[in-house]
């Protein structure tokens, strides 16, 4: 049996002032060293701009590649020749910023991009475009490039694959786990890289668009959509109560040191502000927590975020940014959401909400009174542990955790687990409990979930139309019956021809 991987990093200054870290591990009995630079214009093929956070993630990366036996020592891209500045095209690098801002300002496109888009187009230039593209000159860009960089990424979430099944935890350069690029991200990063060149076209940097072509489409296959029952929906919201208290033990109460740390816990109050309260060690808090076998839940109101979801159809964005002062509890008209939405003609969608989620929202509002959040009509609604605004991940973890609990307990009872939930499942699941509530009102339902395009509340009533109970075989028989017995009489039935199509 080899070696156990272990690894260490040696911090180098070079001449120039900069750092060079040497990367030492052992992988199939040898040592290997590997050399990372903490100066931008690197030419060894590192990449360049490590420090010693980064360093440190890409060790532990190699590591866990080494203890999953797929690790193989990296042939460093080669980078463009560095040539004197001549006039003529500009870098990718530069021009891509440039038609970033231009996006978001407005001045490419109808109108500026919002915050959302902003983000996404950001990420996908700095984290994927600009790393491969960005020291080419627009007119070195060729369609053998752009096809080596679809190949690049395709080989290069594949390798990704290979090492979380062998049970790899690869991390990005924040420390987050690393995910591999999938089909629709892929066409994503393309159709980004084919705008940016459009419009190189348009400048007259280039002559043609080398990213388009048909060696670079991508087959996105088209998603699974589905929807809860209203039974599940139900079970759903259960468990997210569940998950915000400890179902199998009583705290004590005789008002000991165990007894405050239970009590605040149970008020919604994180390991560390306990520690502060009750002036403890956080480590003699978790000690606590851990005797009375309670696993730390630092996020309260559970139920109120699933209820929401699947009660009003709100988008897991504008679950995020709703505040208080948006939730109207007590309308002469009925209780009400007031979203902030950009397709609506007022910029304000209205959205009606059921009495069971008002008064699962009145209870979610006290306990942050109670717990010490903020509740004034600026604060959010659905804060995060520290009383900030909270992130979508977040919102849908905390979703996720709830499905899979109560998967286990439906199937404990022998029947089929949930299907795959995330926040859109329970827009949809709003979509459909909403059209049979009120008739198949499309209309109505369109205003409630701010659609523009009836494609969606179509899709979800076309499925639902399927789904509804009918008696849709008797009524044939009762046709084909009638018509017989109008043989046997001479004549037809007044019922039968009733439904006669017009001539």
């Amino acid at each position: 049996m080899g070696r156990a991987a272990t690894g260490t990093i040696l911090t180098i200054t070079l001449a120039d002032g900069t750092i060079q870290f040497r990367l030492r591990f052992r992988a199939d009995g040898d040592r290997h060293d590997l050399y990372l630079h903490e100066r931008r214009d690197c030419d060894c093929g590192c990449g360049g701009g490590w420090n010693e956070r980064t360093a440190r993630v890409e060790l532990d990366n190699i590591l866990a590649r080494v203890k999953a036996g797929i690790w193989t020592r990296p042939s460093p891209r080669r980078k463009p020749a560095v040539q004197e500045p001549e006039p003529g095209p500009p870098l990718f690098r530069d021009y891509a910023a440039d038609w970033l801002q231009a996006k978001r300002e407005g001045i490419l496109g109808d109108k500026p991009l919002s915050q959302a888009t902003y983000n996404d187009y950001r990420s996908r230039l700095h984290v994927h475009l600009q790393p491969y593209f960005g020291d080419y000159r627009l007119d070195e860009i060729d369609r053998d490039t752009c096809l080596a960089f679809k190949a690049h990424k395709i080989r290069e979430a594949q390798e990704l694959r290979d090492a979380i099944a062998a049970g790899a935890v690869i991390r990005d350069h924040r420390g987050r786990r690393r995910d591999p690029t999938g089909p629709a991200m892929l066409k994503k990063l393309i159709t980004a890289l084919t705008s940016i060149l459009d419009e190189a076209v348009e400048d007259g940097h280039i002559t043609t668009n080398p990213a388009r072509s048909r060696r670079m489409r991508v087959h996105v296959p088209k998603p699974k959509r589905t929807f809860l029952e209203i039974d599940e929906l139900a079970a759903l919201e259960d468990a997210a109560a569940s998950q915000e208290r400890d179902p199998t033990r009583s705290t004590p109460d005789d008002g000991s040191t165990q007894a405050k740390v239970a009590k605040l816990h149970q008020d919604g109050k994180r390991p560390t502000d306990i520690a502060a309260q009750l002036g403890l060690a956080k480590s003699t808090v978790s000690y606590h927590l851990d005797q009375l076998g309670i696993q730390p839940q630092p996020y309260i109101g559970r139920k109120a975020l699933v209820t929401t979801l699947g009660r009003s159809g709100v988008r897991i964005s504008e679950l995020c940014d709703l505040r208080i002062g948006h939730i109207r509890l007590h309308n002469a008209s009925g209780a009400r959401f007031h979203i902030t939405d950009s397709k609506t003609e007022t910029g304000i969608r209205h959205i009606e909400i059921t009495p069971d989620l008002t008064e699962t929202l009145i209870i979610h509002i006290d306990h942050l009174r109670r717990t010490g959040k903020p509740t004034a009509p600026d604060a959010w609604a659905f804060p995060n542990t520290r009383g900030g605004r909270l992130s979508r991940q977040r919102a849908a973890k905390i979703l996720t955790d709830a499905a899979k609990a109560a998967t286990r307990r439906v199937h404990a009872r022998g029947n089929p687990p949930l299907p795959h939930v995330t926040p859109h499942t329970l827009r949809r699941t709003y979509i459909s409990i909403a059209l049979l509530a009120n008739n198949f009102d499309v209309l109505w339902v369109m205003n409630q979930v701010g659609h523009a395009d009836s494609k969606m509340t179509l899709d979800v009533y076309a499925k639902l139309q399927q789904r509804v109970k009918r008696q849709h075989g008797a009524a044939f028989d009762d046709l084909v019956r009638e018509a017989g017995a109008s043989r046997t009489t001479g004549g037809i039935s007044s019922s039968a021809d009733s439904r006669r199509p017009p001539e």
